[in-house]
This record gives structure tokens, sequence and C-alpha cells, in this order.
């Protein structure tokens, strides 16, 4: 946890002018240790800001650079500076005497402004000078601020922000992403409560429960505070039956309860991503409910994960907006499985985006995301993993906790998800909130693309700008299989339900103008079942070329690879399996725009 050195700063140098172990005589340097102070400074925080040490020792500090700024140094003669990815380790070597020390930060980033726009500064300076945040451009777009240590509003819950004052330019919720410009401006948004005494509510500990709603406000904007006292909890039925099109939940609220907007005519929800539980029933019967604005007031914890590289990708994908895209999708035997650059290179007039992430999530949502982001003339090459089958041939449309992991950095993106498609949205964002209290926090200002597999700081990057997965991986000592996981690849493993999950999400890519082809993810030849043989496997080949409603383009033979060019699992590629497929895929896709070409 970082803490405030000023209180120990005004200590330690009290101490200092009492005693200092200088002076001190030879017997008492254990009982009187020398006491290093790092002096408070811009753009950084300490871990501890006071260590205690007995003459000629190394005092040692953890330092966190605050988003925009490195750490650069110290005023201290003999000292290292070494930074860990996520934070710098300060050495000062041999302290002989008690001192006070300045480290430097300097700001490394772009600069964005935030406007109160009718709130107050909570520094207390004047709210009509704007506050100027330094951002770390660690992504193409930037995080913003959270900003509920900026300003505050009696009355009112700060919403988002906005490029306009009256709300009428670009919308960015709270820690979301926006395109960074020289002179960017945002301007808080607010909501104000609705009347108290629309309201009715039930104490509970040092705060209360709202039990009742009587109001026919079109924005329901749930009070953070009653009569004085904490909102913790809208109650079961409380705001059932609600006219209401839009309900804002204050941050600092902790439970909505089953049925409480149940019936409402509720079409968006504002919540925040400190609230402890949402009941998937306390909406039930709004079927007009298509939008989910989550609020980021909380820092993120999988910054340096493989999960938050979805939102990377995601702004490539944004930002090729009115080019020809070749996207490339299935889970992490994709981030694993292609070169990227080799491919633009064979087909020149596409730009590549590689959407690869995580197989065991479903991939429903993920591909109604990036249907979102394409065009006419687009194409989508799927290479659904078989050892997940359901989850990725679309059998549900149920989120879960994996899939808000991924939308962490940006949550924005939840709110292109027509909440109608998806199910048991807020239990997996419940079970998502749930298994993050407690982690480390981390800062947007930090990239997976400076992280490997492990989540250890690399020296390249780990990640190129189509999406790959690029650190070396050598090949296998062996073609055993690594997990041992058996994986089916018969026509009975894939029910015709399976296929026709696939081919209904498949048809609305097919509906604007998007080409969508079949290929087969990679394997281990010996991590699949005894049943499947050569023979089953012709069958089933044969099967999803005839079931499939588009062109199944490779051979499923050429998937099934010896495990030694496969990395740590079973369908992640080697470095050099990367390069074989690649060609493989380049070969099989050519030779199906040629068909295509010659059939017109």
């Amino acid at each position: 946890m970082t803490r405030n050195l000023r209180p120990l700063l005004s200590a330690a140098l009290s101490a200092l002018l009492l005693t200092g172990c200088a002076a001190a005589p030879a017997e008492t340097v254990t009982a009187y240790p020398c006491q290093v102070v790092l002096k408070e400074g811009e753009g950084f925080q300490a871990e501890d800001g006071v260590c205690s040490l007995t003459r000629g020792e190394d005092a040692v500090f953890c330092l966190t650079a605050q988003d925009g700024y490195t750490v650069t140094g110290a005023d201290y003669e003999d000292y290292t500076l070494t930074f860990t990815g996520t934070d710098y380790t300060l050495t000062l070597h041999n302290v002989r005497y008690s001192t006070v020390v300045t480290v430097t930060a300097e700001q490394t980033g772009v600069t964005i402004l935030y406007d109160a726009n009718g709130g107050v500064r909570l520094d207390g300076e004047d709210a009509a000078e704007p506050v100027a945040v330094a951002v770390t451009p660690s992504h193409l777009r930037v995080n913003t601020s959270t900003g509920v240590t900026l300003f505050g509003r009696t009355g009112y819950t700060l919403t988002g922000w906005n490029t306009q004052p009256d709300g009428s330019g670009i919308a960015v919720g709270l820690g979301s992403r926006v395109v960074w410009t020289e002179g960017l401006t945002l301007y808080a948004q607010w909501s104000q409560w609705t009347a108290a005494d629309c309201f009715t509510y039930a104490r509970s500990g040092e705060g209360v429960v709202i039990t009742g709603y009587r109001g026919t406000e079109d924005v329901l904007t749930i009070p953070a505070e009653l009569d004085g006292y904490t909102v913790y909890a809208v109650g079961e039925d409380a705001c059932a039956g609600a006219s209401c099109t839009t309900v804002v939940l204050p941050q600092g609220l902790q439970r909505v309860e089953a049925e409480a907007f149940a019936g409402s005519s509720v079409e968006t929800v504002y919540l925040s991503d400190d609230i402890v539980s949402v009941s998937d029933y306390a909406f039930q019967s709004c079927p007009s409910l298509t939008t989910l604005h989550i609020n980021a007031v909380e820092a993120p914890v999988y910054s340096v994960s493989y999960y938050a590289t979805f939102q990377d990708k995601f702004d490539r994908l944004l930002s090729l907006e009115g080019e020809a895209k070749l996207v490339l999708f299935s889970g992490s035997s994709t981030r694993f499985g292609y070169d990227s650059a080799a491919l633009e290179a064979a087909f020149p007039d596409y730009q590549v985006v590689n959407m690869g992430v995580f197989a065991y999530t479903n991939a429903l949502p993920q591909l109604l995301l990036i249907l979102d982001c394409m065009e006419e003339g687009d194409i989508l090459l799927h290479a659904p993993e078989f050892d997940t089958v359901k989850r990725q041939f679309c059998t549900s449309a149920s989120l879960d906790a994996a899939f808000f992991c991924m939308m962490e950095a940006n949550y924005d993106t939840v709110a292109r998800l027509d909440l109608r498609e998806v199910g048991q949205v807020f239990t997996a964002l419940t079970s998502y909130l749930t298994a993050k209290e407690g982690m480390e926090a981390k800062s947007y200002a930090l990239s997976p693309w400076d992280f490997d597999e492990d989540g250890s700081p690399t020296d390249t990057p780990s990640y190129n700008e189509y999406g790959d997965y690029i650190l070396y991986r050598p090949n296998a000592d062996s073609d055993e299989p690594v997990y041992g996981l058996e994986v089916g690849y018969t026509v009975a493993d894939f029910p015709q339900s399976f296929l026709d999950s696939l081919n209904s999400v498949y048809q609305r890519f097919l509906n604007r103008g998007i080409s969508v082809y079949f290929t087969y993810a990679p394997r281990n030849c010996y991590a699949i079942s005894q049943d499947s043989t050569p023979e089953a496997r012709a069958a089933l080949d044969e099967y999803l070329r005839e079931g499939l409603c588009v062109p199944v383009i490779s051979d499923l033979e050429e998937s099934l690879y010896p495990g030694r060019y496969l990395y740590g699992t079973d369908n992640h590629l080697s470095t050099e399996g990367v390069q074989i497929r690649t060609a493989r895929i380049i070969a099989d896709l050519q030779a199906q725009l040629e068909k295509e070409a010659a059939d017109e």
C-alpha cells in the first residue's frame, strides 16, 4: 500500500534534529539507528517513506511512478535505481548519517485537462480552472481519470466524461479510453440525485437500504445518501415497475438485490466497479434493458496479463475504420499462432488484426464486439479450439467472469453490447468483482506488451502491433502432450446444435458483406482422443465442410502438429511452428480467394 509521506517526514525530521547516528556513541548505534526519509514529491509514491538502519547498511525503498511519470533519480551520492516492470527499487548504499533524500520524477506522458463542469475541485483550487493530469501513452488510446479524486458535487453522481460540457460530444466512462489529441479537455458529467422524498428506506448498520420508490423520473439516480445516511443497497422490489429509462447507481453502493428494478422500463444502467454484488434477477422482466455503463473507480488489477491484450487489440480494430481488415479470431492459440506481418505482406489490400486472447470464455460476446467494428469487404478468419468447443461454437449466450477481466482496461467496450443478446450479465460481473477483490492494484500505464506470459517484465515487446505474441519460443524437446487432455475429433463431439449455433453467428457477418472462413486451430497430434482415428477425423472434416455455412479452407490433418512445434501447452505454437502454420494459412486463403474470383 502507498502511504502519505508528509506525517512521516515531519516526525522523521524532528527525530533528526534530536539525534543523529554520526554523533551517537558506538555502543548506541544499534539502539539509535540512522533514519533515511524520502521527501514527498510529485510523480511518485513510496511504499514506505522512512527506512531505519544501522550505519553502513543500504537503505532500500520501493517506489511507484504515477501515471504519466518516470522516476529518474535521487540527490544521494551513491545509489542505484532499478525498474522492475511495475515499480522502482531505489537503493542508497553505505548510509552513514540520518538524512532526507529527494527523489526526482519527470513527466513523460501526455496531458488531459479535466473540467469540473459544475462540480468543485477536491484539491480546493478554483473549479473554473481545469485539472491537468499526465497520462502514460501505453496504448493506442489513453485511459481517462477515474475522476472521484478530482471533483465532487453535493447531490450529484459523476457518470463519466464528455468532450463537450453539455454532453453532446464524445462520451467516455470514468477510466475508459479516448483518442488523445493536443489540448484534449474532458468535462465532468453529473446526474442529480432523485429527490429523497421519492424513497422509503430501512436502517442497516450505519447506513440504509432503499425499500421503496414512488417517483416518475425518466432518469432515476439513486442517492449516495438519504437523510445523512449512506445508501448501502437497493432492496428487493424497491424500484420494481419504475417508469424510468435510465438508472444511475452511485459510487459506494454495495448491493442491488433481487427484483430491485423488476418490470421497470429501464434501458440503460450506470454503475461503478466498487459495487459488491448485483443480482441477475435485479432487472428481471426488463425487456428494454440494452446498455450497461461501468465506471472505473478502482485501480485495474489485470494490466500486465493477457486479459488486458483484448482492449489493445480492440483499439487497433477501432483505428482501422474504413480500411479493409483481415481479422484473426479464436482463443490463445490464435495469439500464439500467426505471423501477421507475413499475412499482411501476402494480402497487402488488408490490415491484419489478431484478436485471439483466451479460449475458455464464451466466444459469442467477443464476436459480437468484433462484428460491430467490421465492414463490408472485410475478412474474418476463425480457428476455434476444439478443447473448449461449446464456448468456441457459441452454444451459450452467457457471460462469465473472464469476459469482464478482458473488459477491465476499457469498460466502455461493455456498453457496445446489446444486453438482450447475452445472459447472466450481472452474475458474471459479480463473480469478476469478487475474484479481483484483494488482488494487487496496478495501473493503466502498464501494458501487457512489456511483460511475458508469466507476468515478468521483458526487455523487448512481447506483442507486436497486430496483436501476435512474438517472444521467441523454442521447439519442445519431446512430441509428448503437456497436459494429457485428449480432445475429441469425431462427428459425435460436434452435435448439429453446435454447428447451428456457430452458423447463426457466421450469418450475421455474412449479412454485412463480411467474408468468413473456417480453419483449424493447431493441436498436438498426440493430444487427441483414441476415438479420433484417421477415419473419424476425415469424417469430421467432411461433416464440417457440409454443415458450416462458410468455407472450410484448410486440411484438418495439417492442423495436427508433432509436439515439438508446440510450446508449453498442447496448442500454443513455438516460433518455428508459427512460421509453418502461417505459410499454410497463406496458401489456403490464397487458394480460396482465387477460387472465388474464378467463380464470379
